[in-house]
């Protein structure tokens, strides 16, 4: 799949990854670890769980984290516009080598996409291997192979907490956050930092997708991600943008 019109020159034109096990080890090594004291240097996708590093079993949030702007602090700093580049490398948390989003993150989502004309919103899911009618629904019915899902890889309760403070960056999200955290959300997660490497997010998919053959889906379905966590499902112990946006991620 193609995606030919994009009004962005973010994520479009480029082919749509419709199955995680391809993801060439050399790319891996764009998108190292955050998390303290791991020396990983690269996310490599698990075999069973494409969001898992088989470098290090830590999941694909703390490698991609890495190229993401540092977490607001409570946001106290002043508010981001929101645009192409910054709503894809967020998507990519959730969206990447998932099949299902938890229901915090995608109203956070939905706000930050109904800020984005709708043709980029739909690239950027596409980009990413979700049809916009898996999204509006929040899960997907078919893996990668036109096969029914009984379970789904999701991301982990983890990965929220830790996603949820990019949101504070973004003035249409940042109360909606601040809310949820009154409300109990333990927002607070330690992550080190470490030096921005030359590529981001969206040219590790860029390139990732270039050298990968998507698996053919089955009876004409639309191509999707395998991912990693089963229902009930199974918790996985910026800028990403160019590493991320224009392959789809297996993870």
């Amino acid at each position: 799949m193609v995606l030919d019109s994009c009004t962005c020159d973010y994520c479009c034109a480029r082919p749509v990854i419709g199955s995680h096990r391809l993801l060439p080890s050399v790319l891996s090594q764009m998108i190292g670890c955050s998390l303290p004291g791991c020396v990983c240097a690269g996310f490599q996708p698990g075999g069973r769980n494409p969001r898992s590093c088989d470098h290090c079993s830590h999941g694909w949030v703390v490698h991609a984290l890495s190229k993401l702007s540092p977490q607001q602090s409570q946001g106290v700093s002043p508010v981001e516009p929101v645009c192409v580049a910054q709503v894809y490398d967020i998507s990519s948390l959730l969206l990447l080598g998932a099949q299902a989003v938890p229901t915090r993150m995608k109203i956070l989502l939905d706000r930050l996409y109904s800020v984005l004309p709708a043709a980029d919103a739909h690239n950027i899911l596409a980009s990413l291997g979700w049809t916009l009618q898996d999204y509006i629904r929040g899960y997907m019915l078919q893996d990668s192979l036109g096969q029914d899902l009984d379970h789904w890889v999701m991301m982990s309760h983890d990965e929220e907490v830790v996603t949820l403070k990019q949101f504070l960056r973004f003035g249409e999200t940042r109360p909606i956050v601040q809310l949820m955290e009154r409300r109990g959300c333990d927002l607070p997660v330690a992550l080190a930092t470490r030096p921005r490497l030359d590529s981001d997010i969206r040219t590790f998919i860029q390139r990732r997708s270039q050298s990968l053959s998507p698996a053919p889906p089955a009876g004409g379905a639309s191509p999707s991600m395998q991912h990693s966590q089963c229902f009930p499902f199974y918790t996985p112990p910026g800028h990403l943008t160019l590493s991320v946006s224009r392959g789809g991620l297996s993870l």
